[in-house]
């Protein structure tokens, strides 16, 4: 049995993830802290003030999303101007960070004709694009 020892280019494609899965986790942390803090604030108004979220906080979720008003899916995109949707941007970049991790390495992957992990990658990039648009619950999911 040949075993391969680690190469240049496998270090250099691990070290690149780690790299970019530090420096996006870090700012997306960073990012959702600022937005809480607008938001305990006050500085920007909330879609809904916290005096009637904690009014509401018991309630089953179908009962909550009719009285609140509030999105559901990716609908909290256009609600970006409220105190408290501004979290929302770090936890999607957190969120978003393997795919972006993937994106960039799949073309150092390319590059080094790595094909099977290069399939991979694109295979992982495509589940996780189809699983964030929302597609699959319109097959029941709810």
């Amino acid at each position: 049995m040949d075993l391969k020892p680690h190469d240049e280019q496998d270090t250099r494609v691990q070290t690149t993830y780690a790299r970019w899965l530090d420096v996006g986790t870090k700012a997306g942390f960073a990012v959702s802290v600022a937005g809480m803090l607008v938001y305990l604030s006050g500085v920007v108004a909330p879609f809904m003030p916290m005096a009637e979220l904690a009014a509401h906080w018991g309630l089953p979720v179908g009962r909550f999303l009719k009285l609140s008003g509030e999105p559901t899916g990716w609908g909290w995109i256009h609600l970006l101007g409220y105190g408290d949707y501004l979290n929302f941007i770090g936890i999607a970049l957190i969120a978003s960070m393997t795919t972006l991790c993937y994106l960039r390495i799949l073309p150092l992957l390319i590059a080094h004709r790595d094909w099977i992990y290069a399939l991979i990658a694109v295979a992982q990039i495509a589940v996780l694009l189809v699983a964030a648009s929302g597609l699959l619950n319109s097959f029941g999911g709810g």
